[in-house]
């Protein structure tokens, strides 16, 4: 099932294949393709290697997927467009970048595996540009102020632009010393949780209580942003093209000197259960949770304030956001409830899987291509055939029925307190599974929380789910009828929400929705739909189709044994519906 690319016959069709990645030295690592201004396919590395994050891998199967997808070959692509300006990176350091374009292409795309006659054209694309234009291309807006937050890029951490008549103009911006994405990960060490564990933290926050903001004066707010006194805003890693590892130990020396509770010091294991090393912390990181509220209140602090600062500079009201921190759904809701932001839109390919998307689109757009914009779906990976997925079943001697609607047999097993596997369609790109490779449930009792976390997915009990509710029932659930599709931003719910689905809200009151239209995603809406006929309610909690600490699940293949080795009831895996022998809904009040 792929889409097949008109030939070029008058040399007007622009191809580009956007990657980030990099062999050895990269996190989530991904591709893009993009013909003449439209999105063709985009997916991440991890979901093929099975590896999170990718660490250290270049977008091998990520490219293939995306040309198979066009039916295409690197000789049809025009420009490879990489959402880092190397080069830079490197020359920024005193360091030789040591690769012409060709060696380039071939440590990226090695010939072996990607044959062809010619080199495409290959482009750099600054990193906080490509995060700029995920946002401002794809957003649909032709005006907007645009905030790029995250560790860093080659030289910067924060950038404050404007995109205007497909024009995107930096207005300033600030240096990897002062990152607030990497004093947010600092702090995530400090609590055991991990550097790479933002999103644990932003959960975590929820049940504390803020202290000191400034974290013994390390964090000044001022009039239009903040300083920071623990790092010079001029610091420059040696024998490193980045600045993470020293900020983090700067942040992390400081911390142990300001904050009464020691580091919650953590090793890693490996564990048998899931077949890879974990994260063994010396304390519950919930005995954190102060010190985590206290790191994303300082975060909204600084952050409300430079989104102030750049709409009064750039004469806005729409705001446009990118970057790692971008996934912070807490401090979204709040920008969208600031008075001054009339319009938000977040890249929800937020990270630096996004920049594959952004430097392809940049390129694109520089070229003249007019790019279309998102339409409530990241759906762009790979997608199986039932005739494939059937294949797979009876390889694995697996039982299965098909029946004649799988949303409304799916339903029937939520209904009856089960939990299921929803593998649906082409795969979404990001962290967030958005129901195409779901696990989902009846968001009620509250209970269903505790099932789903620490029995199916071996994880902390106070990490937060969401839920997926048809468009039609927000207002009721959450009282707005924006449309909120990609699980991004918190929302309070209203008392009807917080009786109807007490397992996806916070303890703050707060839940981050996914809005699902019928027109973008019809068959998730149905199966909403149905479930809605047996509590009532058109809402299920939705979560990522994983174990602890692996990537969501991409094929017909990860799906049935992530199935197998989880106490989950049932699996939808295309139009058939898989049943566990015995079944454990039995177990949902347990």
């Amino acid at each position: 099932m792929h889409r097949m690319i008109p030939t070029d016959l008058w040399g007007l069709t622009m191809r580009v294949l956007g990657v980030n990645g990099w062999p050895g030295a990269s996190h989530d690592g991904a591709a893009c393709l993009v013909v003449d201004g439209e999105v063709i396919a985009l997916a991440e590395e991890e979901r093929f290697t099975r590896n999170k994050h990718a660490y250290g891998e270049a977008p091998l199967n990520a490219a293939a997927h995306c040309l198979a997808e066009g039916g295409l070959t690197l000789d049809d692509i025009d420009v490879v467009a990489h959402g880092w300006d190397m080069p830079k990176l490197f020359a920024d350091r005193g360091l030789d970048w040591f690769a012409d374009d060709a060696e380039t292409l071939e440590h990226l795309l090695p010939k072996a595996l990607f044959p062809r006659t010619r080199d495409p054209r290959l482009t750099f694309v600054d990193h906080h540009v490509a995060h700029a234009a995920s946002a401002y291309y794809l957003s649909g807006r032709d005006r907007g102020a645009i905030l790029v937050l995250d560790g860093q890029g080659e030289d910067v951490s924060t950038t404050l632009a404007v995109g205007i008549d497909g024009e995107i103009k930096t207005l300033r911006s600030f240096t990897p010393g002062w990152s607030l994405g990497y004093f947010y990960a600092a702090v995530c060490e400090y609590a055991g949780l991990g550097s790479d564990a933002a999103g644990k933290m932003m959960g975590l926050a929820s049940y504390g209580t803020p202290q000191d903001l400034s974290f013994g004066g390390a964090l000044d707010f001022t009039d239009d942003g903040f300083t920071i006194g623990v790092v010079p805003p001029d610091l420059r890693s040696t024998g490193s093209t980045d600045e993470e590892t020293a900020t983090i130990r700067l942040w992390l020396e400081h911390l142990e000197k300001a904050l009464p509770e020691a580091p919650n010091r953590s090793t890693r294991r490996f564990d048998p259960r899931v077949g890879r090393y974990t994260r063994v912390t010396d304390r519950d990181p919930f005995e954190y949770r102060d010190i985590a509220a206290t790191a994303q209140a300082a975060l909204e602090r600084a952050v409300m304030t430079l989104v102030r600062t750049l709409l009064k500079e750039s004469g806005e009201t729409t705001l446009l956001v990118a970057g790692g921190v971008g996934f912070n759904a807490t401090l979204n809701g709040k920008l969208m409830r600031m008075p001054e932001v009339r319009d938000l839109f977040v890249q929800p390919l937020a990270g630096d899987q996004g920049v594959s998307l952004g430097a392809a689109v940049r390129v694109a757009a520089e070229e003249g291509d007019r790019i279309r914009p998102m339409r409530g779906s990241v759906a762009w990976g790979p997608q199986w055939t039932p005739d494939e997925i059937r294949r797979v079943l009876e390889a694995s001697g697996t039982a299965y029925t098909e029946p004649a609607d799988i949303a409304a047999a799916t339903a029937d097993v939520l209904a009856g307190g089960g939990v299921a596997g929803w593998f649906q369609g082409r795969a979404e790109g990001g962290p967030r599974a958005l129901g195409h490779r779901s696990m989902v449930a009846v968001p009620n009792p509250e209970g269903t929380r505790d099932r789903v976390n620490v029995r199916i997915k071996d994880r902390e009990a106070w990490r937060p789910f969401a839920p997926s509710m048809q468009e039609e029932a927000a207002e009721t659930l959450i009282g707005t009828t924006t449309p909120l599709p990609y699980m991004i931003v918190t929302t309070p719910v209203t008392d009807a929400g917080a009786a109807a689905m007490p397992a996806v809200v916070h303890s703050d009151r707060t839940t981050r929705p996914q809005t699902v239209s019928a027109e973008v995603d019809p068959l998730y809406h149905r199966l909403i739909g149905r479930v809605g006929e047996h509590t009532g309610t058109a809402v299920v909690l939705n979560t990522s189709f994983n174990g602890r600490d692996e990537p969501v699940v991409c094929s017909p293949r990860d799906a049935l044994a992530t199935f197998h080795r989880l106490p989950m009831d049932a699996l939808a895996l295309g139009p058939f519906l898989v049943r566990r022998p015995g079944g454990a809904v039995g177990e949902a009040g347990a």
